[in-house]
């Protein structure tokens, strides 16, 4: 479901449920406000709401012709106060989207990922370390994150790699330490080294930065 769309359900269930609890009348039962003022406001600063959600959320999406048919005892509830009308009604909607998102979450699977790195420097040759790892992003938030196995080493390079742990750092930089070892001239030449790869979030997944 886009994000756009669920954000325009949300708000729909947030008015129904507000109106139901507070006195909103339903579509079929919808007639002139008693009080035009109160309903007045209370689009406006709907509206303005809407846009700044827009904004924030970056929905690339727009809200206009806003309407609320407000019951006499909705308007009793709120003394008259449309602002505190249109909290409530934002309220609802942002519980509604934290619980959706939640359930996502717990739903979206985790996808493979290998993070790569070229060693050919200083390993002498055409190579790259990696490390396979699985991760969820949900709204460009990872979820979930877990290595796989050790890092390797692909391609041929005149030292070998051996590996000796890896671990995440900050959001999801993925960092394989290990040794590099070779015999060069009858004497055996090693030396330790750490790499990182640089990932960043799309809306459901990953990509590193060409490294």
């Amino acid at each position: 479901m886009k994000k756009t769309t669920h954000t325009a359900t949300a708000l729909t269930s947030a008015i129904m449920a507000l109106g139901l609890s507070l006195g909103l009348p339903s579509a079929s039962m919808a007639h002139e406000a008693p009080e035009a003022e109160f309903t007045t406001q209370a689009e406006h600063a709907l509206q303005s709401t809407l846009a700044q959600i827009n904004q924030d959320e970056h929905l690339n999406a727009t809200f206009t012709d806003v309407h609320l048919d407000v019951s006499e005892d909705t308007i009793r509830e709120y003394n008259g106060d449309a602002d505190a009308y249109v909290k409530d009604i934002i309220d609802l909607y942002r519980r509604d989207g934290e619980n959706t998102s939640k359930v996502r979450a717990r739903r979206a699977a985790p996808r493979r990922y290998t993070s790569s790195v070229f060693s050919g420097v200083p390993a002498g040759g055409y190579c790259n370390v990696k490390q396979d790892f699985e991760a969820t992003v949900v709204n460009h938030r990872v979820t979930h994150k877990r290595l796989l196995g050790s890092s390797y080493q692909t391609g041929v390079c005149l030292f070998q790699w051996s590996h000796n742990h890896s671990w995440f750092e900050g959001n999801l930089d993925v960092l394989s330490k290990g040794t590099f070892h070779a015999v060069v001239k009858g004497s055996g030449i090693s030396f330790a080294a750490t790499f990182r790869a640089f990932f960043h979030t799309n809306k459901d997944s990953l990509w590193q930065e060409f490294q």
